[in-house]
């Protein structure tokens, strides 16, 4: 009877133009996510880098029920953001700004696709692979930190804390602005760039290296930005987990 209905299903969807297919942890890099933050009992994702909301999103259709509270600088990018989480209680958006090393102002180079604005300058390997995210123009955003972000939203403990890192090649400067906040929290997802995009940035060694000297150690890799042309990976989403925050169980 379960075959049968199963059959029935897949034919009504089918006739609706849609196809179903079962989807496994193996293959859905935000389904492994939301499994790690179920064991890691997280209480707050803080989005970094939100765009217009789209990890948010496909977190929250993966499983997670926690608060995300979601950071985003581009001005266009913010409005759309806040539409997205309007009927999600758990979903915040904070104060249009940008996340860095220190508190302050800084001008953001707002790039033609959007996702590869940046506070930094692109490298000319980035515009090799993606010509659509060429700078257009530049807008003056204010600058906070992590360490301030963690302490208005993420409550007493930073145990439940899990951080979302999308700053196109800004992670260093996030990371330092963590103060304490990095030997503590339970686990980061951020870009680790193999190829210099962006001007100045830290690459993938030197950034497994930095956390690691926090407690937080690679624990899984998951393929990113790549230059179609050359078949090469510039770019991976590696998360980062402090091992004894895992239960054993």
């Amino acid at each position: 009877m379960n075959s049968l209905f199963r059959e029935a299903v897949k034919s009504l969807a089918a006739a609706a133009g849609v196809t179903i297919q079962r989807v496994s942890p193996y293959s859905s890099p935000m389904i492994r996510l939301a499994m790690l933050l179920d064991r890691l009992q997280t209480q707050v994702v803080l989005d970094i880098g939100a765009n217009e909301g789209q990890f948010a999103a496909e977190l929250r259709a993966a499983g997670y029920h926690g608060r995300i509270i979601s950071v985003e600088p581009l001005a266009a990018a913010h409005a759309a953001l806040t539409r997205a989480a309007a009927k999600d209680n758990k979903w915040t958006v904070a104060d249009r700004c940008a996340v860095g090393a220190a508190a302050g102002k800084a001008a953001l180079h707002v790039s033609e696709n959007s996702v590869s604005s940046s506070l930094r300058e692109m490298t000319q390997a980035h515009l090799d692979a993606a010509a659509e995210s060429q700078y257009m123009a530049t807008e003056e955003v204010s600058v906070v930190t992590l360490a301030d972000l963690i302490h208005r939203h993420a409550g007493a403990s930073d145990a439940g804390v899990f951080v979302k890192i999308d700053v196109q090649g800004h992670e260093r400067d996030v990371l330092e602005g963590a103060s304490d906040h990095l030997d503590t929290i339970a686990g980061i997802q951020l870009e680790l760039s193999l190829v210099e995009l962006y001007a100045g940035q830290s690459l993938m060694p030197a950034q497994v290296e930095f956390l690691a000297a926090h407690g937080l150690n690679l624990w899984s890799v998951d393929r990113g930005f790549m230059d179609g042309k050359r078949g090469r990976l510039l770019q991976c989403d590696g998360t980062f987990v402090r091992e004894s925050a895992v239960p054993q169980r």
